[in-house]
């Protein structure tokens, strides 16, 4: 699948889904954490997988990412990609640290960038089972900090993931005027796109 073949429709109803799980995962990061959180999505793609380290500042990139897999009507992976800077910052707010931790993530700052993945995928996941009426479920999540070249080029072959292109989704977390910038990107094979299209079109009627 290519961006081609995501007609404008197809692509402005896939926003909206988007739209509502946006606004739910920002209001369960904010119960989460006590403070206000906006959380924008500026930019949606579509990717060839292989493509997917050089969308994210390229393959020699340090980075954390959270994955899951989701099984149910809908199959495939759903990851939450930070830049190790990004992840330390969020890490340090989703806390509460008094002292911001540098360097490498503790146990205490993996256990929140997991739960913030969490909420985010749980978010999607439930948009496609109450809007969409698809039966789905997601894994506890997996946390991997490295380049991403090699991040990518480990999950995906240990998924034998049937898809060849992802969808990629820029993310903006606003905190107290502060923003935090990642990437969700969902890897689905095309009998699982072809699920949500055919979903979309009962959904908007």
């Amino acid at each position: 699948m290519t961006q081609a073949e995501f007609d404008q429709i197809r692509l402005d109803a896939l926003r909206e889904i988007l739209s509502i799980a946006t606004g739910n995962a920002a209001t369960s990061l904010s119960t989460m954490i006590d403070k206000r959180v906006d959380i924008t999505v500026p930019n949606v793609m579509v990717e060839a997988i292989e493509n997917i380290p050089e969308v994210l500042e390229g393959r020699e990139k340090e980075a954390t990412v959270v994955y899951f897999s989701v099984t149910g009507q809908i199959s495939g992976s759903i990851f939450l990609s930070l830049s190790s800077s990004e992840s330390m910052r969020l890490a340090n707010m989703l806390t509460g640290r008094k002292e911001p931790q540098t360097g490498c993530l503790d146990e205490m700052g993996q256990s929140a960038l997991k739960e913030l993945g969490n909420i985010l995928s749980g978010s999607y996941i439930m948009v496609l089972s109450q809007e969409l009426k698809l039966k789905t479920k997601y894994s506890v999540p997996g946390l991997v900090s490295d380049m991403l070249g090699a991040i990518f080029d480990e999950i995906l072959a240990r998924l034998f993931l049937e898809a060849e292109n992802a969808v990629i989704m820029e993310s903006e977390f606003i905190v107290r005027g502060e923003v935090y910038r990642g990437h969700l990107i969902l890897i689905l094979p095309l009998n699982a796109v072809n699920t949500i299209i055919k979903a979309l079109g009962n959904w908007e009627n």
